[in-house]
């Protein structure tokens, strides 16, 4: 226990935390007797592959964007045009799902894992995969990971997961999801102080 909680603390003075909202999904492997990894297509929800290939294109347009300079202006103008495309187009394909906002799992999540209520334990060191889609942005991420604390709480379990395994990409989406989302809680809580 003393590892787990020696983990913890040193995940959350690597990477910044925050309680969110996403769709996530789940399903437990035997990392001994399977060889699973994060760049494997049997991904559970539709259309999976075709969001991922979306945020690839979308990540490398964004990194083109910041190579041009001023007198690419129409470049860039025409290359964030299409990466607004890609986000509505990435939002119809989770609408189509018929995946409702009170869908949404609360979690704590940051670059290094993801905390979780469940209504089932887990067992510490199980192995899962996970797939996660940040909202609002529609960033569908598939990673692995490892149960590192299980704490019961009234009539459920906290589940601590550490990313064992997860693209760089999909990490630094997280990373930038995370500082975007306590930017904006900051901001409404400036705005929700008496003057």
């Amino acid at each position: 226990m003393t590892d787990n909680k020696n983990f913890l603390q040193d995940e959350r003075r690597q990477y910044f935390r925050i309680k969110n909202r996403l769709f996530m999904g789940y399903e437990l492997f035997d990392p001994n007797s399977t060889n699973v990894s994060v760049t494997q297509s049997n991904n559970s929800l539709p259309f999976a592959h075709l969001m991922e290939e979306l945020n690839s294109l979308s990540e490398a347009n964004k990194s083109h964007c910041k190579t041009l300079n001023s007198q690419q202006q129409a470049t860039v103008e025409h290359l964030n045009f299409v990466n607004d495309k890609i986000e509505q187009l990435t939002g119809y394909m989770i609408e189509s799902l018929n995946l409702a906002y009170n869908d949404l799992l609360e979690v704590d999540l940051s670059g290094g894992g993801i905390r979780f209520d469940s209504e089932k334990p887990l067992t510490l060191g199980q192995a899962l995969k996970l797939e996660l889609v940040l909202v609002p942005e529609y960033h569908y991420l598939v990673a692995l990971g490892e149960v590192v604390d299980c704490l019961q709480k009234d009539n459920k379990y906290q589940i601590a997961i550490s990313f064992t395994d997860i693209k760089e990409t999909d990490r630094d989406a997280v990373i930038r999801h995370v500082f975007k989302r306590q930017s904006q809680q900051l901001r409404e809580q400036k705005q929700n102080q008496p003057e």
